[in-house]
């Protein structure tokens, strides 16, 4: 009996061990909270879920702040230098004129602002926001008022560009694992 128990022991602290392992070498590999406290202090600002801006710097960027797309977007949020011009003249603290999108502090201050100003044109439906991050504000309304994909005109029943479907069932799935992970 005594040798059963000490085998049970052994074999529940190689577990601990290996879920610590998991949880404090693999995880933040794998699904990194970076920038944690840029994150905190804009999701409070502007009242956007942390792990809702985490979702999109995974699935924008992977944490990468020298990230661009063919698009032309930049940083860990990958904004357009347009987009950062126009939110940048929206806040007092920001300058449009030497806005610089690569900036780690800077790209998650604007990208958390345009997620929260999505929110209120949108509403809080989560798949209509992320949709109109991918493509912009201006493609989503069309849809939005094309019954053949919205028949309410305020949820996305489909959404046609296969890229931008792909892109929010991503985001929340990553968002799911950042709450689930992490208790965001």
């Amino acid at each position: 009996m005594l040798r059963f128990i000490r085998k049970m022991l052994i074999w529940l602290l190689l577990l601990f061990a290996v879920a610590a392992f998991g949880y404090f070498v693999v995880l933040p590999k794998v699904l990194p909270t970076n920038y944690r406290e840029q994150v905190e202090k804009y999701a409070k600002m502007y009242d956007v879920e942390e792990s809702l801006i985490f979702a999109v710097i995974f699935c924008e960027s992977r944490f990468d702040p020298d990230a661009h797309s063919r698009a032309g977007a930049k940083g860990l949020m990958q904004v357009t230098t347009e987009t950062g011009w126009w939110v940048a003249d929206s806040l007092d603290y920001l300058d449009a004129e030497t806005i610089d999108l690569k900036d780690p502090e800077t790209s998650i201050a604007v990208g958390t602002w345009y997620l929260k100003w999505l929110e209120d044109k949108f509403g809080e439906v989560q798949p209509t926001v992320l949709a109109a991050y991918n493509a912009g504000p201006g493609k989503v309304s069309q849809w939005l008022a094309d019954k053949q994909y919205s028949e309410d005109g305020y949820h996305l029943e489909e959404i046609p560009f296969p890229e931008t479907n792909s892109y929010v069932k991503k985001v929340e799935l990553v968002q799911k694992l950042y709450e689930i992970c992490y208790g965001l």
